[in-house]
């Protein structure tokens, strides 16, 4: 299991995370992964939030700038 939270993190795990049981590295994988996807749909809502801001007709020369 150690393998698909380093895939998660995009990292190598410390040393340390040998001393962590499967259940805890999948509990610890599950969170990291619910954090991100989170993060995410925040994120989205705040772009599209602030493109509000901007001039209806000048939204999709933004957005195709911003690679949306």
């Amino acid at each position: 299991m150690p393998d698909a939270l380093s895939r998660t993190l995009g990292a190598p795990l410390p040393d340390e995370f040998d001393r962590l049981t499967d259940s805890d590295l999948d509990e610890l994988d599950r969170l990291l992964r619910n954090a991100v996807a989170a993060r995410g749909e925040r994120l989205g809502a705040a772009v599209e939030s602030s493109l509000q801001l901007i001039p209806r007709l000048m939204r999709p020369t933004v957005k195709r700038a911003l690679g949306l």
